[in-house]
């Protein structure tokens, strides 16, 4: 009886570890929005969260390739999205986050297309340091 106590306590966390992996906007992102205007090199439409790869300029005026986490797959289709709704070379504008720890990364809240369209990511608050 002893031994399968033990048994389903190891499968009750083996099973609980996932959740624990899933992290905090507010660990990695700055609560300030910004954007960045570039090119699409690569969209990335994978769980748990999509990625959107984006070449720009910088602050000093050099070229910067930015790697940009959106929103998982089912929150985009439920506000629009497809596979293909970004290509590569297609100029956009993303919106979104700075990352906390590194220049290149950012938490995506919006894309704005080159007809002006926008289209959300599915998750549009702030994000908060409370």
């Amino acid at each position: 009886m002893k031994s399968c106590k033990l048994a389903m306590l190891a499968i009750l966390c083996f099973v609980a570890l996932p959740v624990q992996a899933h992290h905090s906007a507010a660990a990695e992102y700055v609560a300030e929005l910004s954007t960045w205007k570039g090119v699409i090199t690569r969209f990335s439409w994978m769980n748990p969260h999509t990625w959107l790869y984006l070449d720009g300029v910088d602050a000093h005026g050099r070229t910067a390739h930015y790697e940009c986490e959106g929103s998982s797959p089912n929150g985009l289709v439920s506000n629009g999205w497809t596979k293909t709704t970004l290509k590569p070379g297609d100029r956009v504008t993303i919106e979104g986050w700075r990352a906390k720890d590194r220049p290149d990364g950012c938490k995506v809240r919006a894309v704005v297309l080159a007809d002006g369209t926008r289209m959300y990511m599915g998750w549009i608050g702030e994000v908060t340091t409370k």
